[in-house]
């Protein structure tokens, strides 16, 4: 029994390590068609689990193993994505930037959570705001054709992609008083409070201290030529795992840590950055594709075809439309972008990585502590599937329309404003020839 099990768990994983050849191998084409590496590796993973192959996998690992693979997947892209802004160049866009991370990304939790209360009777004020928190960040590689299709002004694909770097980044306290709020009790909201910024002060202090102290001696060790190219690499992504590491050990949110270090490191020159940042955004990618493997093989099956309450679905739609499109719309309003600018930038906020980790996160706190999470699984599973389906397979044809009606915009609008090129990761799943 045990050797047909594992031969079971060796051909079950075998299938899945051939699938994702054939994926790289057809990479470039599969892109040119609109379809992502998420939908990709999601469709892979529920293909696996819908034939029967995938029972094995799905009772074998342990859920704390994959939570703390996925909650470490994040911490890494958090890491990266905040040490590779450019806040110099950024000059021309921070106030349209800041617009749409401090109403926008408000505006999209709080509409979130009333949402959720009103749809789903019942629910805990913690869910509610867990389910507007999680769904609110958005996932720039989703939207990979909109990012890198130059018929789409430049500036326009630099603030989609910057909000993406940063706003999963700037929601994690939010969830992390949204768990503290649903497993808190009878306990009175000032703790909640209280609790909750100290773990955000003591998160960003061990981000500000391993990251600000990994810059200085990656900075020693070029000048004095005691690192390899190799080593200072893999010297900047155990800063990135260090930093989730320590703060999740003394109790606080390891995202925040990982997100304020990547902050820290990335100061000054950015030509060291981007070279010693390269491996680490490599393995960020790897891991995702596993997280996406188990997405499709784990969660869609669960809460996706099995879906109890039609609800769900109507809150997902509107998670990917009026919760999102119009806070876009509200955090624009006086800016001069036009109208079909400010729709299209409403509706490219992929829901993607960031929703699934952090959906991982609470119903694991939740369910330590006793509380139930329906319907905050089901709800986060549909919404990232439909985002995957819909903002992938729309991305080029809607760049493509909407970069025609920009080109006719005259050259002084906002949207013409600045040509600098949104930055890609040195290392992507996508290659040249996308």
């Amino acid at each position: 029994m045990v050797v047909d099990l594992a031969i079971e768990i060796d051909l079950s994983v075998g299938l899945l390590a051939l699938a994702v050849a054939a994926y790289g191998l057809t990479a470039a084409t599969l892109s040119r068609r609109s379809v992502s590496a998420p939908f990709a590796f999601m469709v892979i993973g529920a293909a696996i689990g819908g034939v029967g192959i995938g029972i094995i996998l799905r009772e074998t690992p342990d859920p704390d193993v994959l939570g703390f693979l996925a909650e470490l997947t994040l911490a890494i892209v958090l890491f990266g994505a905040a040490s590779t802004i450019r806040l110099r160049r950024l000059e021309m866009d921070s106030p349209i930037v800041l617009r749409l991370l401090a109403v926008g990304l408000p505006l999209t939790i709080a509409l979130g959570t009333v949402l959720a209360l009103g749809l789903f009777p019942g629910i805990s004020l913690g869910v509610a705001l867990l389910m507007g928190a999680i769904l609110a960040p958005t996932d720039a590689d989703l939207g990979h054709q909109v990012i890198t299709d130059r018929s789409v002004p430049a500036r326009v694909r630099r603030l989609l992609n910057v909000e993406s770097g940063l706003n999963d980044g700037i929601a994690a306290p939010v969830v992390s008083i949204g768990i503290l709020l649903a497993t808190a009790g009878d306990l009175g909201g000032a703790w909640v409070l209280a609790d909750a910024l100290r773990d955000l002060g003591v998160a960003a202090g061990v981000g500000l201290l391993v990251g600000g102290a990994g810059h200085w001696l990656i900075k020693r060790a070029d000048e004095h030529q005691t690192a390899t190219t190799g080593s200072r690499q893999i010297a900047t992504l155990a800063l990135a795992i260090g930093a989730y590491a320590i703060a999740a050990g003394l109790d606080s949110s390891g995202f925040i840590a990982a997100f304020v270090a990547g902050l820290a490191f990335g100061l000054g020159d950015k030509s060291r950055v981007a070279s010693a940042i390269s491996f680490t955004e490599a393995q960020s990618t790897l891991l995702s594709i596993v997280v996406w493997l188990v997405f499709g093989l784990v969660v869609i099956g669960e809460d996706v075809f099995g879906l109890r309450d039609p609800m769900v679905i109507v809150y997902a739609v509107l998670a990917l439309t009026l919760l999102r499109m119009l806070p876009v719309a509200l955090a624009l309003v006086g800016t001069g972008f036009d109208r079909v600018t400010v729709g299209f930038m409403g509706w490219f906020g992929p829901r993607g990585l960031a929703s699934v980790v952090f959906v991982i996160l609470a119903i694991g706190s939740l369910d330590a502590a006793g509380v139930a999470s329906d319907p905050l699984g089901p709800v986060v599973a549909w919404t990232v599937t439909l985002s995957v389906i819909l903002h992938g397979f729309s991305a080029t044809g809607l760049a493509r329309r909407y970069g025609r009606y920009a080109a006719s915009l005259p050259m002084d609008r906002p949207e013409h404003l600045g040509e600098q090129e949104p930055r890609r990761p040195s290392w992507s799943i996508h290659t040249a020839h996308d």
